[in-house]
């Protein structure tokens, strides 16, 4: 099992040789955003959002905190959060 710091660095490796753009926060690997499009066949097809991601310091045995910084229009997103409100994402079992 990898530590968590070199978790933490093969994930955010992975991420950043995505298709995904990713503006990390001063060159920290604890926050950074992740601009993203929406699914082609979808109705966030067209679509362009941003989320800002918070990697605790215990992960990855404790869930990153996510949220949107643009509005999403989504069942499982509270809107004057724009964080996901899915009980099971915002607890520490994910």
């Amino acid at each position: 099992m990898a530590l968590p710091s070199k978790r933490r660095e093969m994930d955010m490796m992975k991420l950043m040789m995505s298709d995904y753009k990713v503006d990390t926060v001063n060159d920290d690997l604890h926050m950074f955003y992740v601009t993203f499009h929406g699914p082609t066949d979808s109705l966030y097809e067209g679509g362009v959002w941003k989320i800002k991601v918070e990697l605790p310091e215990a992960y990855p045995y404790k869930s990153p905190s996510v949220g949107f910084v643009n509005k999403i229009y989504h069942p499982n997103v509270d809107e004057s959060l724009f964080r996901c409100n899915k009980p099971d994402m915002e607890s520490n079992v994910w």
